[in-house]
């Protein structure tokens, strides 16, 4: 199942708190921020059918990438074998 990074934005601070309490979602860094229109917001990453729940709930959800996705993607870069033998060396 995908996983998202998501803002959440909700006017109530117990709501945030509920987050993590209740709804047992994986907050980044646990600081809770405020936007320029008052409402606390927090970056996590939730599954689609979390957000559908945040959602119920009265959250603001903002999805962004899907971050499995992203790491599968970026795994492709990392270089294959050993980069520290020397070529002049057989093992």
């Amino acid at each position: 199942m995908p996983r998202f990074r998501i803002t959440i934005e909700s006017p109530d601070r117990e709501a945030m708190l509920d987050l993590v309490r209740v709804h047992k979602i994986p907050v980044y860094d646990h600081g809770v921020q405020r936007t320029s229109s008052g409402d606390y917001a927090v970056q996590a990453s939730a599954s689609a059918a979390d957000i559908a729940k945040l959602k119920a709930a009265g959250y603001s959800v903002e999805k962004h990438e899907d971050i499995e996705a992203r790491g599968k993607k970026r795994q492709k870069e990392v270089g294959k074998g050993d980069r520290y033998r020397r070529p002049d060396r057989a093992e």
